[in-house]
């Protein structure tokens, strides 16, 4: 038996970059990863059932739990990356498919919703006009989620206040109001 001594001016083996000649894949169980802003994590704790749909199935909707909340925020997005473990016994889901997740997002303290169109902004401030003894009285607020035509709102504001539905900036404070 002869050896060949050869000297090789390129790499012959060794760790690198390497192409998989298959892929295994399990389609009756994926791994749904969700980039949910930070603000919304809290109040949501690992096993609350999370409602997607996917664009190949218009009008069905799929459930999953979550499975792990990565507790560090992407400094970039501001999110933090939720994992949901979704069972597919059919294998009717494609893995890569886009879906659109319907997040339950859950204050860790008490808020008020109040009509998106009570809400008035202008370039100083966004207030919300409050009834207060037969008065307009504005009340500054912040403003959190929307559901419909409901908006969560920030500020000095109480459960039973009463307010216009129809906010305007042209009802100036302490304008005598008539109720309808």
């Amino acid at each position: 038996m002869r050896r060949s001594r050869r000297r090789w001016s390129g790499l012959l083996g060794g760790a690198g970059i390497v192409t998989p000649i298959v892929r295994i894949e399990t389609l009756r169980r994926h791994r749904l990863v969700v980039p949910v802003p930070e603000n919304d994590v809290a109040g949501v704790p690992e096993g609350t059932q999370v409602d997607f749909t996917v664009p190949a199935f218009p009008g069905r909707l799929f459930h999953a739990p979550i499975a792990r909340i990565a507790h560090e925020v992407d400094i970039k997005t501001r999110t933090m990356s939720v994992e949901l473990d979704v069972a597919d016994p059919h294998a009717e889901l494609v893995p890569g498919t886009f879906c659109e997740v319907e997040w339950p997002v859950r204050r860790t303290y008490p808020t008020l919703f109040v009509p998106v169109s009570a809400v008035t902004s202008n370039l100083e401030r966004t207030f919300i006009v409050r009834i207060h003894n037969r008065r307009a009285e504005w009340v500054d607020v912040k403003t959190g989620v929307t559901t419909g035509n409901w908006i969560e709102e920030f500020g000095d504001l109480d459960e039973g206040d009463e307010v216009l539905t129809r906010g305007t900036e042209q009802l100036r404070p302490g304008t005598e109001l008539s109720p309808k």
